[in-house]
């Protein structure tokens, strides 16, 4: 009797350990976007949203003590919360601080000069150490952020090119299970271009950034960023679905079609809001409604995980009022909207 009493409690053990682990797995389909300032404030409501994914930018100047030498407690630390709750973490290495670009721009006459915006060997370095330190601890990566805008990345196309393959290849060499991403491109939502040859010229840009991303091969999943709106409002011509049906154009051209799509920044306004000339008529039911309504198109379209911008508002032009809760942490109805997927 004791023997079948041993086995029934095993047996249940064993199903609620799969149970949890589909339900963690299934969680990871929805993320969010935080900070290492705000990661242990906003861990704390991330599990009852039923997100289970949190993708955090790591400039790699913030853990260096000089060259070769650097102070992990607060990345270990993030990492253990986040551990404890099943949370998986993607880290954006960025390579630039906000307060450097002006050190990484000089005028020289007419011509600008662009030197480097990275060591590449200290950084590779860098590289290196992170992934093996977090070797088979579920952490993934992203390499640079919206480069195909001055806003996040300083260098050239090339410099970036040359910057993704090293760190593909060193990223999965110390552990070969972490994810790595190419950076998404900045799809243009702050603009608002009319024009049908304006249009053209602007997407030959995002085109020309992107395709040769692609081309490298040297990512495991196609990263998007995508703020168009799944309803009501065409910006520059382009809505949430066509801004996905031109990124699958651009993958099976480039022969990657294996691999799994992620939009790693999603978000939507609201309150009115006016951005260079074009106005978007959010409001809190609207941004609950184009939440949904996206998510529902963006699975329905194969994506594999959509990590939403915000969770709580901040000040910033355009995107501040994105978040799922105001700035004192009162939810909206895309709080619910969200906890529904």
């Amino acid at each position: 009797m004791a023997r079948i009493s041993t086995l029934l409690i095993g047996t249940a053990l064993f199903f609620s350990i799969l149970a949890f682990n589909a339900l963690a797995q299934e969680s990871r389909r929805l993320g969010l976007n935080t900070t290492l300032r705000d990661f242990g404030e906003e861990l704390k409501v991330v599990q009852p949203l039923g997100v289970g994914g949190i993708r955090v930018p790591l400039q790699w100047q913030s853990v260096k003590i000089r060259p070769g030498e650097y102070d992990w407690s607060t990345i270990d630390r993030l990492l253990k919360s986040a551990q404890t709750k099943q949370i998986e973490i993607l880290f954006t290495i960025r390579t630039t601080f906000g307060e450097e670009t002006k050190k990484h721009k000089r005028q020289r006459g007419a011509t600008r000069i662009k030197p480097s915006p990275v060591e590449l060997k200290e950084w590779v370095h860098f590289v290196e150490t992170l992934a093996n330190r977090y070797r088979g601890q579920g952490v993934n990566y992203e390499i640079e952020n919206e480069v195909n805008g001055e806003a996040f990345w300083k260098g050239t196309l090339e410099d970036y090119l040359e910057l993704l393959r090293v760190g593909y290849d060193v990223i999965k060499k110390a552990d070969p299970k972490a994810k790595v991403l190419p950076s998404a491109m900045g799809c243009g939502i702050v603009r608002n271009v009319q024009l049908e040859g304006a249009r053209s010229e602007a997407w030959k840009w995002h085109d020309h950034w992107l395709q040769p991303i692609l081309s490298t091969k040297k990512f495991d999943v196609v990263n998007i960023h995508n703020y168009y709106f799944p309803s009501d409002i065409v910006a520059n011509g382009l809505t949430f679905r066509s801004y996905l049906d031109h990124i699958r154009e651009l993958i099976i051209k480039s022969g990657v079609g294996d691999r799994p799509l992620w939009i790693t920044e999603t978000g939507y306004v609201s309150a009115p809001t006016e951005i260079a000339g074009r106005k978007d008529n959010g409001s809190y039911e609207k941004q609950a409604k184009w939440l949904k309504e996206a998510y529902q198109q963006a699975f329905g379209f194969g994506v594999e995980r959509i990590y939403w911008l915000l969770l709580h508002d901040r000040k910033e032009p355009y995107f501040g009022s994105m978040g799922l809760a105001d700035a004192k942490g009162n939810p909206r109805p895309a709080w619910d909207a969200l906890k529904q997927f």
